[in-house]
């Protein structure tokens, strides 16, 4: 087995390596709101959700090219509040539009046609389009490097596409949304046939090993 130890390889390589071990990766396609009121948008997959109580989620954030900080993180810390959209494979091509480096005030939603509807407890609209987003209070930012740091919010609402989860069970009606999984470079997947496999007991583990013994 070849290995590869993290110092002797540069920022980019690691880069690189990560994101083709880690994957599939979620996207999570951030709004945020500037001091003029545009609506930003953009996607980042170095992100997931870490806790429930407090329900938490956290993204990881670079520099832009030239040394500064993305307007994600700008908005975010000045309005102490962001989105979290997620898409489906529909939804990839416009989401990967977002990425373009639009400067600072150009509102990507509009530049891409998309439609925006207001948060229900923050003042961050969503993607209308998108099937599940994820209203944000900003937690807490850890600055983890000089080109890296960690936006972590507080969810606060939960807006789903109708139909998608039970009002009742609060259970996913289908086996998946299709959600646009991310893979490394430019490259994207769908989820496959989900299947389930239960933990089991240990006693039953250990009994069988047992008797294989």
């Amino acid at each position: 087995m070849a290995v590869f130890t993290c110092d002797a390889l540069t920022a980019q390589e690691r880069y690189k390596m990560l994101c083709a071990a880690v994957v599939p990766r979620p996207v999570a396609w951030i709004t945020t709101v500037d001091e003029t009121g545009a609506v930003n948008a953009a996607p980042y997959s170095f992100f997931n959700v870490f806790s429930q109580t407090p329900p938490l989620v956290i993204v990881g954030l670079d520099l832009r090219e030239g040394g500064a900080q993305k307007d994600t993180l700008v908005n975010a810390r000045a309005a102490g509040a962001f989105t979290v959209n997620l898409a489906d494979h529909a939804l990839a091509p416009k989401m990967v539009e977002t990425a373009a480096a639009f400067p600072p005030g150009i509102s990507e939603t509009e530049a891409v046609g998309l439609t925006t509807a207001p948060g229900v407890t923050i003042a961050v609209p969503r993607i209308a389009e998108a099937p599940i987003a994820l209203e944000c209070a900003v937690y807490q930012i850890v600055e983890v490097g000089p080109a890296r740091s960690l936006l972590m919010g507080e969810v606060k609402a939960i807006a789903a596409r109708d139909g998608l989860f039970d009002p009742d069970t609060k259970r996913l009606t289908v086996p998946h949304w299709d959600p646009v999984a991310r893979l490394h470079a430019t490259s994207y997947a769908r989820l496959g046939e989900p299947y389930d496999l239960p933990i089991p007991d240990w006693t039953t583990l250990a009994e069988t090993t047992k008797a294989d013994g």
